[in-house]
């Protein structure tokens, strides 16, 4: 731990104070955005739950602040709990319903990123079948009997997803309203995509990084495919190890890997304390410190997780 505070703190004595400011303010800025489209989210799938702004933003922004210091998106699941636990009528797949709602936006995003990218490099779909093009005649017989297993499986759990699904659907009520959705979900959270990016921007240039629009989209790109695989708090090594690669041949590798190992200690850093603070200010600190300590979920019979927290009276 020594060693980590060592390290954040030659980290930001690197960096211009100006440029520290900016690039802190950028992160905070896309934390308070997505936080807005999830409780415009919540409050339209929940409106007689009491969802408000300062409940949420504790909630989010404390989820990453967790992120930042457990493993394996443990801070996410902790989010759900504490929605799920100050919500009147939510349930969990109605929450994992508003999750699928709340990522509409950045999956389409990311979508296009990655084929804008793919498009870039030459040869990249010039995929070849190999052993399925040799032996075409077993491939059918693989595909058939694996579309019958699919079925087979798919109708044994029909029934019990058939609850699941029209809970989930509860989540996803703001779809019903198509304007409101693309105003009060994609409008902000497109916000706190520009906000993403002027965090990469300012520190790319606080490190000498050329800053374009390429080299950014590359560092978004490489930071998105990250996180979807996180299992280390922050995703720290992995970001480190894909910009790298995005990033090859724009700077001296040396410059590369001080910015990337700069950005992810600074941007965690400053998850950790600004989403536990708030966290905190919601839900107290001793509660906190449970969520930030606690191994092991303690779960219903129906397998629902149960958040130890016990969260603010709201607004």
């Amino acid at each position: 731990m020594t060693d980590w505070l060592d390290q954040l703190w030659d980290t930001l004595t690197s960096v211009s104070v100006p440029l520290l400011i900016l690039g802190i303010v950028f992160q905070t800025l896309q934390t308070v955005l997505v936080a807005l489209a999830w409780r415009n989210i919540l409050r339209a799938s929940y409106p007689d739950g009491g969802v408000t702004y300062r409940n949420t933003l504790g909630y989010y922004a404390g989820g990453n602040g967790l992120n930042a210091i457990l493993p394996a998106s443990a801070g996410t699941v902790a989010m759900l709990g504490l929605f799920r636990s100050s919500i009147a009528g939510s349930t969990v797949a109605g929450l994992v319903g508003a999750t699928a709602v709340e990522n509409i936006f950045f999956a389409v995003v990311g979508a296009l990123v990655y084929l804008w990218l793919f498009l870039g490099v030459a040869g990249s779909f010039d995929v070849k079948l190999g052993w399925f093009a040799d032996h075409w005649g077993l491939t059918l017989i693989i595909l058939v009997a694996g579309g019958l297993l699919i079925g087979v499986v798919g109708r044994m759990l029909w029934h019990r997803l058939k609850t699941t699904w029209e809970n989930a659907k509860e989540g996803g009520a703001i779809l019903r309203t198509p304007r409101k959705f693309m105003v009060q979900v994609v409008g902000v959270e497109a916000l706190s995509y520009v906000a993403r990016m002027g965090v990469n921007a300012t520190f790319m240039y606080a490190y000498d990084i050329p800053v374009s629009v390429e080299n950014v989209f590359l560092i978004v790109a490489a930071a998105s495919v990250s996180s979807t695989v996180a299992l280390a708090p922050g995703a720290v090594g992995a970001q480190t190890a894909l910009a790298s690669v995005v990033l090859k041949g724009v700077a001296p590798q040396a410059t590369i890997s001080a910015y990337t190992i700069g950005q992810s200690l600074i941007t965690t850093a400053w998850n950790a304390v600004f989403g536990l603070t708030m966290l905190a200010r919601t839900i107290g600190w001793e509660d906190t410190r449970k969520l930030m300590h606690r191994k092991k979920k303690d779960t219903t019979e129906d397998g629902e997780a149960k958040a130890e927290a016990v969260p603010a009276e709201p607004d």
